[in-house]
């Protein structure tokens, strides 16, 4: 029988529910994988949609990871800030074979350290505070796998994480067999899923929105990084 590899997707208060639980519906259906989710503790938290979100293991009870996981949202500053956080990831890295991201969970392994001297991505919005980090090499693709890092962009970029995860760790023909399986055609109803085609009268409203979530954390940024915002 073969073993499973671990796969631990971090969740957290006002993460954004997508970012985590869309790679984990996909890598559910892998039998190569034991997928879970873990938190700072085992109580239930909250999605930024309102959702409770129940974790499966703690810190302090997590299994040993083959595969991190580490979504972005809302409280992604709360989770930088976080030394008992910071610290465990730095400790877990080096045994862990896969450190991995998707959206604004990048900074948050940024903010550990673990994205130095690879090339990752995350939200078009957040692209700058990521480059910030001045030892990451920010590239302009929808996931970036980098070695032992695999990054994905914005949210929905967790259904490409995902397979390329899969294709990465276990072959192309099981993450095309997973693509199959969950009828995976993306046919968007409009193009305006990337800030250099869509409208400007769409781009501006949704801009201000996401500059506006960033005021606190372009400080700390600044403040740790040296960046000028």
């Amino acid at each position: 029988m073969t073993t499973q590899m671990n796969v631990g997707i971090y969740i957290f208060e006002d993460m954004t529910m997508l970012d985590g639980y869309a790679p984990l519906q996909m890598l559910s259906f892998v039998e190569q994988f034991n997928t879970f989710t873990f938190a700072k503790t085992e109580q239930p938290v909250q999605a930024d949609c309102g959702v409770p979100l129940t974790p499966q293991y703690g810190l302090e009870t997590c299994p040993p990871l083959d595969i991190l996981i580490m979504p972005g949202g809302g409280d992604v500053l709360g989770q930088m800030r976080d030394a008992e956080l910071i610290t465990w990831l730095q400790r877990t890295a080096p045994s862990t074979r896969y450190i991995t991201s998707v959206c604004t969970g990048a900074l948050i392994l940024a903010e550990a350290g673990l994205l130095d001297g690879y090339k990752a991505i995350t939200h078009w919005g957040w692209v700058e505070q990521l480059a910030a980090y001045r030892n990451i090499e920010v590239a302009d693709q929808r996931v970036v796998v980098d070695r032992d890092r695999i990054t994905g962009g914005g949210i929905t970029a967790g259904l490409d994480f995902a397979l390329t995860l899969i294709a990465e760790v276990i072959g192309p023909p099981a993450a095309q067999s997973i693509q199959l399986l969950f009828e995976y055609r993306p046919q968007p109803p409009f193009d305006s899923g990337s800030p250099k085609n869509a409208a400007p009268e769409v781009l501006g409203p949704v801009s201000g929105m996401i500059d506006s979530r960033k005021v606190e954390l372009n400080a700390h940024i600044a403040a740790t990084q040296g960046a000028d915002f």
